[in-house]
């Protein structure tokens, strides 16, 4: 008994201790319990990783770049190559002397040993030199403008600690040893998470938080309960009538949105049964499904009116409009809009009628024409956005089950080609390349990568333009390949674009203050997702308020 009484009372000061410092607390993901892998290889790494304890090289702004680790960087002439210069001075958190090695090493690692290249960063690489005490020089297999972007997603880890890991791929990397603000685990339980400062962050005098706290949310309704509650400092999350339900709680509570990201429906075109492979490959019944959905009204459910409907029909997010000459951008957008008598007339005409009077649509030869249409549960918006295309699309005659699915079976069923049809968003980018790259390029069509292309529709003009793409210096030629890119893409319809989710970020300021704001006096606060790099130059402008 006196054991586990001292025990305790050693828990408490400690917590004490953690209380009494300056304590950001964030929710950069939602989880269903945390597990201590701080591997910034493994996929399933805790969200507090990456920036807060492993720093970018630099991080991309529009216009400005933010330099990290790297203090600048140069193209080479042919575009077959980029010299990095790193800064001096920076120590990993253990004491040992940050070096060109070390970004050798890492980068090195992403293509001898692809297991750990989950970005698909190592197919650029041909070979890394270490040119001089703080030079580095990345040879390209083939020239790309925009490789300075992706190497945005590098992770470089110490050599010394890395190098004589084996099977780095599960390595858990409990006690990591890292270059960012906040690699001291100060507490760690399945439901609570406490990283500290890192007593050797080259930006010391910059860092005016001392910890930041990541607790366990496993669902968005939890997590808005919590957020409007004033547990949060910052967060990412959907509220429905977020004047209402949060901002009018407290002076202090902010937030801004904007439209961001593609929701599309997407098809599996290596379905399993011949028949069904068929009518999904017809673009006659993806351009059926699509005209059967009134998106105002999906809109209106699902997110509560918080969106835009689709204004592309590639899927092309709504800020780059000025990117898409008019006559391009509306040629196909009648294809996005509800006529569900077209889409009735199109199903007909691929001999898809209600044969036995059930009141749903039989495949030409008689048989069933049953489709799911899958989710990932807990993200309340899909499963809504799901729940109501199943049926808007049951009303027309095309039986649809709609399955909410736990993230990691969603994501399997997809990277296996075993479902019919699924709902998924697209990253944004600094343009449309992100975008389109992630979502049509069959390169990305493997069990490893991500969900964005696993409809594995298959063009390879569009893997060429993609290409093409990286080696336009000029604002021109770059919006000229786009246009091709956006004419073929929707001429095949090849997924469904929805809605524009609105990239919505809560912040408050009664324990924080320092958050960015445009040149106008709007707020201008990235969203705090572990896929932003943003959020890290967030994260060194803000200071606690005074008195706190």
């Amino acid at each position: 008994m006196l054991s586990r009484l001292l025990t305790l009372c050693f828990a408490l000061v400690s917590f004490a201790g953690i209380a009494a410092t300056h304590t950001l607390t964030i929710i950069p993901e939602l989880s269903n319990g945390f597990v201590r892998n701080y591997n910034p290889f493994r996929p399933d790494k805790l969200a507090t990783t990456r920036d807060f304890i492993f720093e970018p090289l630099m991080v991309f702004e529009d216009d400005v770049t933010h330099y990290r680790l790297a203090k600048s960087y140069a193209l080479s002439p042919d575009l077959k190559g980029i010299t990095l210069t790193l800064r001096d001075g920076i120590q990993w958190s253990d004491g040992v002397s940050f070096s060109a090695d070390d970004v050798v090493f890492s980068l090195s690692l992403l293509k001898n040993e692809p297991e750990l290249d989950y970005n698909s960063l190592g197919e650029w690489i041909e070979r890394v030199e270490k040119r001089g005490e703080n030079e580095v020089y990345v040879s390209l297999t083939r020239p790309n403008a925009q490789i300075a972007l992706r190497l945005q997603e590098a992770i470089i880890v110490p050599e010394h600690q890395w190098k004589d890991i084996r099977d780095k791929r599960y390595y858990l990397n409990a006690t990591p040893v890292g270059s960012g603000p906040f690699t001291d685990i100060r507490a760690f339980s399945s439901n609570n998470v406490v990283q500290c400062r890192n007593p050797n962050y080259w930006q010391q005098d910059a860092l005016k938080i001392d910890c930041i706290r990541y607790p366990l949310v496993r669902t968005n309704d939890e997590l808005i309960s919590r957020l409007s509650n004033g547990e949060f400092d910052w967060a990412s999350a959907f509220i429905p009538d977020i004047e209402r339900n949060y901002s009018s709680y407290s002076p202090d509570y902010h937030y801004h949105h904007k439209p961001s990201t593609i929701v599309s429906l997407l098809f599996n075109f290596n379905h399993p049964d011949p028949e069904t492979r068929n009518v999904i490959q017809d673009v006659r019944f993806r351009r059926a499904i699509s005209m059967s959905l009134a998106r105002d009204l999906i809109i209106d459910i699902a997110v509560f009116g918080q969106g835009e409907k689709a204004a592309f029909a590639s899927g092309l997010e709504s800020k780059f409009d000025d990117w898409i000459v008019n006559s391009a951008a509306e040629q196909h957008l009648y294809y996005i809009r509800f006529h569900p008598n077209t889409a009735a007339r199109l199903l007909d005409e691929m001999g898809l009628k209600d044969t036995n009077d059930d009141g749903f649509r039989e495949l030409p030869s008689g048989a069933p024409l049953s489709l799911s249409l899958i989710a990932p549960s807990g993200w309340s918006d899909f499963t809504s956005a799901a729940n109501i295309t199943a049926e808007m699309l049951n009303a027309i005659g095309i039986k649809i089950d709609s399955q909410a699915l736990p993230f990691s079976k969603y994501t399997e069923q997809m990277a296996e080609a075993r479902y019919d049809m699924s709902i998924t968003n697209y990253f944004s980018g600094m343009t449309p390349f992100r975008y389109l790259n992630s979502a049509f390029n069959s390169r990305y069509q493997t069990p490893l990568d991500p969900r964005f292309a696993q409809h594995y529709f298959r063009d390879e003009e569009i893997n060429q333009l993609l290409d093409a793409f990286l080696l336009e210096t000029t604002q021109e030629g770059q919006r000229k390949v786009i246009n091709r890119l956006h004419l073929l893409i929707s001429e095949q319809q090849v997924t469904v674009p929805l809605y524009y989710k609105l990239e919505t970020v809560e912040f408050t300021k009664n324990r924080f203050k320092g958050w960015r704001r445009h040149a106008d006096g709007t707020p201008n606060v990235p969203p705090i997702w572990y896929t932003e790099r943003l959020r890290l130059i967030q994260l060194l402008a803000l200071e606690p308020v005074d008195g706190e």
